[in-house]
């Protein structure tokens, strides 16, 4: 579906997309007016084909105030989501009590199940151990480009080679008959360019025109600039795939 403009979107989203939560909130107080709020689901794929800007939100003639939800679950399902999770946790919560009061009264050990679990840690791409060993993760495109950068700017090349780079890259570099040491002093030649690289990717990740992300169909991952940009960097694409480690670094050119 192709469409020709803003006001043609959202005359036909409003046509074609069913109201699932129908009214968010009401003021109706002495002297104000009554407000309406209509949620409407909007595929992520209409911005991309509009030519102009398509609207969040606006106010429909009769008053009701319009709000556009893209690709993800609308206040109501998300609200009757959490309520489920939070049931759920409420009984494992009162199942886990009810074991350790039945092992207290018996004279047991409290068993594993019956113990509170121990709260989420936060993700850490880059983690310092206490003898001083560092351990790079990376589970998303943007982790490895910002552990590329950390190591490099520490000159921690060691990690960047063994932790960083995926692994079939480290077994191309090989097969040349190229060494470890050879790929430390490439870094170290490279190794502002390739900052100015990054930095610039990472800094236009998640917004403007740029820095491009790709979704290939090997299942890999290419990060490039735009064309207009290209030609200001030496390095102008990287590409990350997923191996038995997470996600590492593929190549950069």
């Amino acid at each position: 579906m192709i469409v020709a403009g803003r006001d043609e979107a959202l005359r036909a989203i409003r046509g074609m997309t069913p109201v699932a939560a129908a009214v968010s909130g009401m003021i109706a107080t002495a002297g104000c007016t009554e407000v309406v709020t209509e949620y409407h689901r909007r595929p992520g794929f209409y911005k991309l084909a509009s030519e102009g800007d398509l609207e969040s939100q606006y106010v429909a003639p009769d008053g009701t105030r319009v709000v556009f939800v893209e690709d993800g679950p609308l206040p109501s399902e998300q609200a009757a989501r959490d309520a489920r999770a939070a049931e759920r946790a409420e009984a494992a919560r009162r199942e886990r009590e009810r074991l350790r009061l039945e092992a207290w009264k018996e004279g047991r050990p409290i068993p594993p199940e019956a113990m509170e679990p121990e709260p989420p840690q936060a993700f850490q791409a880059r983690e310092v151990d206490d003898d001083g060993s560092v351990t790079y993760r990376a589970i998303l495109p943007e982790h490895v480009i910002g552990n590329v950068m950390t190591c490099l700017r520490n000159q921690e090349y060691d990690a960047l080679w063994n932790q960083v780079v995926c692994e079939s890259t480290r077994r191309q570099w090989e097969s040349g008959g190229r060494t470890y040491e050879d790929f430390v002093a490439w870094c170290v030649k490279n190794r502002s360019e390739l900052m100015m690289t990054l930095n610039r990717m990472s800094f236009g990740y998640y917004g403007g025109s740029d820095v491009v992300v790709d979704r290939l169909p090997d299942a890999s991952v290419r990060v490039r600039f735009s064309p207009h940009l290209a030609s200001q960097f030496k390095f102008r694409e990287l590409y990350v795939v997923m191996d038995r480690q997470g996600m590492g670094l593929a190549g950069i050119r």
